[in-house]
């Protein structure tokens, strides 16, 4: 028992850099991209950047996995489904978020997040589209050594327009309502804003820019492009600043189904390799 507790005091600490619940970048394409994908947001994994992207989606499955930072003992695990409505009632989906730091049979310290997601079209024509989408999060914070555990409630909002089919708007807020966890001394939950632009300016090629706002004090700045260099293979870019990360990244598309590579990285912790499997149906 001592050994486990002088590791959640050498372990946790690590994590806990990236804070609680904070943005893990869930997505080796958005992650490949600097992170820049508010207002790319067309694939399922939106749910956890701007959920009215989820209404461009119909069904699609991805599942993810990385060890933040190259560090073994943390593994953070991710799944993000999404199945059309009958008629104009929009998208649903469901994703789930996973951070756990082990050590041997042991996790000492684990986060969870599941979303309910649900977007539609607000408006839409040959010229524009109009999309909102919101999130219903469910948190939950344990630590394995004394069986504590607390959670709370979140709520995002999101919206994206495109014009032209070659310009697109993204905007997003998370935990609107200012949830907060601990067991003495609680702590907000993240809140960010996030607001996002994306240009086609050729088939096959996606740039995007982006500025993300901590409602407490932090302001990011992040931008990436994605090009798609044959059919079935696409490479992007991207760069984030505050914190100082560089990324690249690949995917390759057969049949339905993805694969999504993305390197990142850091200039002071590790490198962290992330990596996404999905299909559409």
């Amino acid at each position: 028992m001592k050994k486990i507790i002088l590791l959640s005091l050498i372990l946790i600490p690590c994590t806990m850099l990236l804070a609680v619940f904070d943005d893990y970048q869930p997505s080796a394409r958005a992650r490949g991209m600097g992170g820049a994908f508010t207002s790319v947001a067309n694939d399922v994994n939106t749910i956890f950047f701007n959920p009215a992207g989820l209404a461009d989606s119909e069904y699609e499955a991805k599942f993810g996995f990385a060890q933040l930072n190259g560090e073994k003992f943390t593994e953070y695990k991710t799944a993000a489904l999404a199945a059309k409505l009958p008629r104009r009632f929009g998208t649903l989906g469901l994703g789930i978020r996973m951070l756990d730091v082990d050590y041997e049979d042991y996790t000492l310290y684990g986060e969870q997040v599941w979303t309910l997601s649900h977007a539609f079209a607000l408006q839409k024509d040959i010229h524009s589209t109009i999309n909102f989408g919101y999130n219903v999060n469910y948190h939950n914070l344990s630590f394995d050594d004394d069986d504590e555990s607390d959670d709370a409630f979140s709520f995002d909002l999101g919206a994206t327009a495109l014009l032209h089919m070659r310009t697109k708007l993204g905007f997003a807020v998370t935990n609107l309502g200012k949830a907060k966890m601990g067991f003495e001394n609680q702590i907000d939950l993240p809140s960010k804003l996030a607001l996002g632009i994306s240009y086609i300016p050729y088939d096959g090629v996606t740039t995007s820019i982006e500025v993300k706002k901590d409602f407490a004090e932090e302001t990011e700045f992040m931008g990436g492009v994605e090009a798609q260099l044959f059919p079935p293979l696409y490479l992007r870019f991207g760069v984030h600043q505050n914190p100082a990360l560089y990324s690249a990244g690949a995917t390759f598309v057969l049949e339905g189904i993805s694969l999504d590579y993305a390197f990142t990285y850091h200039t002071v912790l590790n490198p962290t390799h992330y990596l996404n499997l999905g299909y559409k149906f």
